[in-house]
């Protein structure tokens, strides 16, 4: 007997409106879900941990992860970003955030030493970029067409 293929984990850092329909979004698809938050109202669908809990989780994940990072603050999203690259062993790493947020948060991890190539592979804004709407529904399906792109590209049939 083979036991079948582990599905492919999606690591959800923030449980606010935007994490919460990325989990709903990614629990209708081949993901095993994960979502962490920070803070306690949001215990009924995700673990609450400490910030600096939430940036060691995100330099633990296992290669191959998928990652999305939509916390409760800027600042938060980025130190959980830098995690996540400076680990790499992940397959996508996407934060929520405008064009705006990504050139702040991509000098900070410059100026934190992140190398050129490691920020390069943070996806800042997610989603598909022809798909507008600032819904969070709208964003999570957005975001979970981009992902499944990822998914493709690494099982073409």
């Amino acid at each position: 007997m083979t036991l079948p293929p582990r599905r492919p984990r999606l690591a959800i850092f923030g449980a606010g409106p935007a994490g919460s329909a990325f989990a709903r979004q990614f629990a209708l698809l081949p993901f095993e879900v994960e979502a962490y938050d920070t803070r306690p109202h949001n215990a009924d669908h995700a673990t609450i941990l400490s910030e600096d809990e939430l940036v060691e989780v995100a330099g633990c994940l296992e290669e191959g992860d998928y990652v999305l990072i939509a916390s409760a603050s800027h600042e938060l999203d980025g130190r959980i970003a830098q995690a996540v690259l400076t680990a790499g062993r992940f397959r996508y790493c996407g934060m929520i955030g405008s064009r705006k947020k990504r050139d702040e948060i991509l000098a900070a991890l410059s100026q934190a030493g992140v190398s050129p190539g490691q920020v390069a592979r943070l996806q800042c804004p997610i989603g598909i970029p022809e798909l507008h709407g600032r819904a969070p529904e709208v964003i999570a399906v957005s975001v979970a067409a981009q992902v499944l792109q990822v998914l493709q590209d690494d099982n073409p049939e």
